[in-house]
């Protein structure tokens, strides 16, 4: 397999640097745990994008340039530095060796996880599965502690053609499952979950968003799933409002 590096040139709102003060520490609990995100001595903004196919880009035209994070870092602004490590197929447990020491390299100052499909589609049991994104997870988090990392859950997959042969009460108790498992890695590990199975990305309402193989997201559905992290991370620049 090899791993595709595509690189957006210069995207990220200053504004958006400039808010980030704001923002809970990733490895803080959310009461107290205000950080400024550090720029690069270049003004650049390094984003890594870990995932699969979904990442990567496939079921559009164009996987290159109509990907999800490819649209997060657009709507970000111009001094983003994209690196999508996205691998078709890929299951987390081979993302600890062929993508995550690409991303301790890059040296980011922002994370995407989106890994769950295939290794729920393969029956990967849920102890191996949280066992290794939990040791990604903390790999990151010591080696680039100032980085802001969100991790994604499993949308409905019953909705989806290629899901069609399977019994869809059994696999929405694993879907259930693997997302309950997916949420408490995040707050043990006290960073950001996008909440991919929301109605925001309500595939039963918008068939639109779902290509032709029955399996992967449009640029329509791509351009929603990079709204949803775009959301939560407006969201958590916040300050919460005293009570």
């Amino acid at each position: 397999m090899k791993v595709l590096l595509s690189i957006a040139s210069l995207f990220f709102l200053i504004c958006f640097l400039a808010s980030c003060g704001q923002i809970s520490d990733s490895r803080g609990n959310q009461k107290n745990s205000s950080q400024t995100v550090q720029q690069g001595s270049n003004g650049q903004f390094t984003y890594v994008a870990i995932g699969a196919s979904e990442t990567f880009g496939l079921g559009t035209e164009d996987p290159y340039s109509q990907n999800w994070p490819a649209d997060l870092a657009g709507m970000l602004g111009p001094n983003v530095h994209l690196i999508n490590l996205g691998i078709p197929n890929i299951l987390v447990h081979d993302t600890l060796s062929e993508e995550l020491p690409i991303a301790l390299d890059s040296h980011p100052d922002l994370v995407t996880i989106w890994l769950a499909v295939n290794d729920l589609a393969n029956n990967v049991p849920i102890d191996s599965y949280s066992h290794d994104l939990n040791l990604m997870l903390s790999r990151l988090q010591a080696a680039v502690p100032h980085a802001r990392i969100l991790v994604a859950n499993v949308p409905d997959l019953t909705l989806l053609p290629y899901f069609k042969s399977n019994d869809p009460q059994v696999l929405r108790k694993r879907i259930q499952a693997y997302n309950s498992a997916i949420a408490a890695i995040v707050q043990q590990h006290h960073i950001i979950l996008v909440n991919i199975s929301q109605q925001n990305y309500n595939l039963r309402a918008h068939p639109e968003y779902i290509s032709r193989d029955g399996l992967h997201p449009t640029d329509l559905g791509y351009e929603q799933i990079a709204k949803l992290f775009y959301t939560t991370l407006q969201h958590i620049q916040r300050p919460a409002k005293n009570t």
